[in-house]
C-alpha cells in the first residue's frame, strides 16, 4: 500500500508497505532488532518508524498462524470498537511494536502466548499485593535462557527497566492451572483468543473486544 507519512520537519515522503507479509527470517529479524518499517526522512535524514496494520503469516513447524499488527496509536480506539479494519479472520492479534516482538519471541521459543499471559498476572498481582505503585506497569516476554522465562518490566521505577527471571517450573504450573482457568474469570477476559494479553483487564475498556471475527468495513 501507498501513504503519504509525514515526518516530523514537516516533509511528507512517499512510503510503500505490504499489507500481507510472510514472515521469513530476515523479516523476523527486522522486527526483533527494530529495524522493520523503518524508513530515513530524505529532506532531515531522521529515521522514523511508523506503524502500519499488516497481516502476518508466521510458520510454526507444521501448522501456520495468522497474526494482526494494529498500530499503537489505535489501541484505545480498537479495543473500544471505534475503530475497523479491513482484514480477514486472524488466530491472533497484537496492538503496537512491543506486542509484536513479544508474540513472536513466546512462539519462536515454542511456549504458549496463553500460558505466558497467565504468568504475567500472577507477576502483577504480587507486583501490586507488595507495593504502593500508582503508575501503570507494563510486563513483557524477552526470551527464554536456559530454564528461565526472562521478562522486562516497565512501570516499577521511572526510566528503568526491571528483569524477572521465571524458572520454567512455575510455566508449568502455569499451563496446568490455565486448563480449569481458562473458563472463568477474570482468566476468561484477557486468555479469549484472538487478542491475548493481560492488558485487557488492567486497562478500562469497554465490552467490545473482538473475540472472534473483528470488525470490518
Amino acid at each position: 500500500m501507498k501513504v503519504m507519512m509525514p515526518c516530523h520537519c514537516g516533509h511528507r515522503l512517499d512510503y510503500e508497505y505490504d499489507d500481507e507479509v510472510e514472515i521469513t527470517p530476515e523479516i523476523y529479524s527486522d522486527i526483533i532488532h527494530g529495524n522493520y518499517m523503518s524508513v530515513v526522512c530524505e529532506k532531515c535524514g531522521i529515521t522514523l518508524k511508523p506503524e502500519y496494520p499488516v497481516m502476518f503469516t508466521y510458520s510454526l513447524k507444521s501448522t501456520q498462524m495468522k497474526i494482526f499488527w494494529i498500530p499503537e496509536l489505535q489501541r484505545d480506539s480498537f479495543l473500544r470498537g471505534n475503530s475497523q479494519f479491513n482484514y480477514k479472520k486472524t488466530d491472533r492479534f497484537v496492538i503496537g511494536f512491543m506486542e509484536l516482538t513479544e508474540k513472536l519471541k513466546i512462539f519462536e521459543t515454542g511456549l504458549d502466548d496463553i500460558v505466558v499471559e497467565g504468568v504475567k498476572y500472577y507477576i502483577l498481582s504480587k507486583i501490586e499485593n507488595e507495593n504502593n505503585i500508582e503508575n501503570e506497569i507494563l510486563i513483557y516476554f524477552n526470551g527464554l535462557e536456559e530454564n528461565n522465562l526472562i521478562f522486562h518490566i516497565h512501570g516499577l521505577k521511572e526510566n528503568n527497566v526491571g528483569i524477572l527471571n521465571i524458572n520454567k517450573d512455575f510455566y508449568d504450573l502455569t499451563s496446568e492451572k490455565i486448563k480449569d482457568l481458562i473458563n472463568e474469570e477474570p482468566f476468561k477476559s484477557f486468555l479469549t483468543p484472538p487478542y491475548v494479553s493481560i492488558l485487557k483487564i488492567y486497562r478500562e475498556y469497554t465490552d467490545n473486544i473482538p473475540t472472534d471475527n473483528p470488525p470490518k468495513k
